[in-house]
């Protein structure tokens, strides 16, 4: 009787462990508009913020003037991530997602009318 509580005890605390550790961590993205120049502002930035901790992804776009930034949410947040862009003399304004695509969308097409310009 005894083996059998313990053999339940030791896997009860295995699928236990198992989900708390397994766990993945939660990413979170933001979105900011700024006042970058050139590429040069870009390539500032860029370098700065990938070391910033729980950066995993960045997308830095001086034609835009957009920054979009996916982080694990557990080792930073929006807030530290604009101090982070300020700390460099830039502008961090907070935008939705869904300005930031538009904002991409227009650039794109924008790009596209110039290629078929040079072309014809």
């Amino acid at each position: 009787m005894k083996k059998v509580i313990l053999i339940t005890l030791v896997v009860l605390f295995g699928l236990i462990s198992t989900q708390t550790f397994g766990q993945k961590k939660e990413n979170n993205t933001v979105c900011f508009k700024s006042n970058m120049h050139c590429e040069s502002c870009q390539a500032t930035l860029t370098d700065h913020l990938r070391f910033e901790k729980g950066v995993k992804n960045l997308k830095i776009d001086w034609v835009t003037n957009t920054i979009l930034i996916e982080y694990k949410s557990d080792k930073n947040n929006d807030d530290n991530l604009a101090k982070a862009i300020e700390k460099k003399g830039y502008q961090a304004i907070k935008i939705p997602m869904g300005e930031y695509k538009e904002m991409k969308d227009e650039a794109d097409s924008d790009k596209k009318s110039e290629t078929q310009k040079e072309h014809k």
